[in-house]
């Protein structure tokens, strides 16, 4: 599966200069979870998360402690470009999204920029990828066969079974090692798809791994 087929529209830009107090209002207004902010030539200069926007914005209620807490010494941030964060995780629509939600998981980040030449094309967040996980086994299964029909239409004789994600690939005698290779491959593409099981006759079923994203 790519980046492409995973991603959405950004559904909010911001600048630098947008105020971090208009900056929670748009967060609230859109219900994303993360946005890029976009520098004076038009391209990826940071990314901004829920935490950004709310860390130190909460006063102390009195009536929760009796002990006195001491005033900050440090003025409050106001713009974006105060809070943002400036090194990036970043995609491309042609990466891999296996690879990303990897990159995702080990970077604690719940939203990834796509980016084209600097500019921004879209966004994935995991949500996105729990939605892709989440997907009905009928429905990958449905999709695994179109896509052996479209790509492979010299294979035949190929049943597809899935079960939570699962695609079991059973072939009947006389499919050699190369189709069953590309036959795993092919249904490797389908969003959804978490492992390939190729049951080939004659052949020891192989497992091949497709990672996806895990909440931590």
């Amino acid at each position: 599966m790519l980046v492409r087929e995973a991603m959405t529209a950004p559904r909010l830009l911001l600048t630098e200069d947008t105020r971090v107090k208009e900056a929670a209002a748009e967060f609230v207004r859109t219900g994303v979870e993360a946005a890029p902010v976009i520098g004076a030539g038009g391209t990826l200069s940071g990314i901004v998360a829920e935490v950004d926007l709310l860390r130190d914005r909460m006063e102390a209620d009195p009536r929760a402690s009796m002990i006195p807490r001491s005033e900050p010494r440090t003025p409050l941030p106001l713009r974006v470009a105060d809070v943002m964060t400036r090194r990036v995780v970043t995609a491309t629509e042609v990466g891999d999204v296996a690879e990303l939600a990897d990159r995702m998981c080990r970077a604690r980040v719940r939203c990834v920029p796509v980016v084209d030449e600097g500019s921004v094309v879209g966004m994935v967040c995991r949500r996105e990828l729990l939605r892709s996980y989440a997907r009905p086994d009928d429905r990958i299964r449905r999709e695994v066969l179109t896509a052996l029909s479209v790509r492979g239409p010299y294979t035949r004789g190929w049943d597809v079974r899935v079960r939570d994600g699962v695609a079991h690939l059973s072939g009947s005698n006389g499919h050699s090692a190369s189709e069953s290779s590309l036959v795993a491959s092919i249904a490797r593409t389908v969003p959804g798809v978490s492992r390939v099981v190729v049951e080939a006759s004659g052949c020891a079923p192989a497992l091949r791994p497709v990672h996806t994203a895990a909440a931590p």
